[in-house]
């Protein structure tokens, strides 16, 4: 593994891990909101056992996460941030592309789709509008924050920061989405991971079964029993599902 840096179109200094392989297949891993590049040992394993299958992976904070320099998050910048990691990927001599996203990094995934992109793999995905009061535990304080200054702090347990700031317009960008807009323009299989547990897991999954038909032809979408938003309990699982997937509809080129 190797720390890389890239910039983006604001001319932010993006930090990222990138996992060598002698292939020319590669998949960039974004991750979910208020997160990094590990997400929580998450994308760490994975990467590596997807090197090992003959991928190259990229994982990356996005703007105002993790290592990656600061500035207010919200979904257009990282939307941004996505494209520069897959214009270095390009950079770096990649020729196909698969996506990996967790919970918001698999809307940013649907987000950033292109036709060079061959598949997606999206665990606990937010695939349409949500309300933002469901996605995390906004304070009183941190809504007025936002209303007041168009900004609030968020204090994390993050290796590399102690806060990241959340601009305004995101909260905003988790109570609107056009599903149906954004699912229609993707056009390569995706496996879709849901949990069975927890508030927020069962609304995400309700939600992206209320787009089914939208999926593009292919799409597998399925529930592992048990599993939570975090499916720390059946990372084994996920990274079996996810390996078998990318053998089927991503080859090592």
């Amino acid at each position: 593994m190797e720390r890389i840096t890239f910039k983006n179109e604001a001319g932010l200094t993006l930090v990222g891990h990138f996992y060598a392989a002698p292939s020319k297949s590669i998949i960039i891993m974004t991750h979910g909101f208020l997160s990094n590049k590990s997400s929580s040992g998450r994308f760490d394993r994975f990467a590596i056992k997807l090197q090992q299958n003959g991928y190259n992976v990229l994982t990356y904070d996005c703007g105002g996460y993790g290592e990656s320099d600061d500035t207010a998050i919200h979904f257009t910048k990282q939307v941004a941030d996505l494209r520069a990691a897959k214009k270095y990927s390009h950079e770096l001599g990649m020729e196909k592309f698969a996506f990996w996203g967790h919970s918001l990094g698999g809307r940013l995934s649907l987000t950033c789709y292109e036709s060079d992109i061959d598949t997606m793999v999206l665990t606990g995905p937010v695939t349409g509008a949500i309300a933002y009061q469901h996605v995390d535990d906004f304070s009183e304080e941190q809504i007025a924050q936002c209303d007041c200054n168009g900004s609030a702090v968020f204090y994390v347990d993050d290796p590399w920061r102690t806060e990241i700031v959340l601009d305004k317009q995101m909260l905003a960008d988790f109570n609107h989405m056009d599903q149906a807009a954004i699912l229609q323009n993707v056009h390569c299989p995706i496996l879709v991971i849901h949990g069975t547990e927890g508030d927020l897991e069962k609304e995400l999954a309700q939600i992206t079964k209320q787009g089914e038909n939208f999926f593009p032809a292919g799409t597998k979408i399925m529930e592992l029993d048990g599993a939570d938003h975090g499916f720390m309990e059946q990372l084994d699982e996920i990274e079996t599902l996810g390996l078998h997937w990318l053998h089927e509809h991503f080859s090592v080129k």
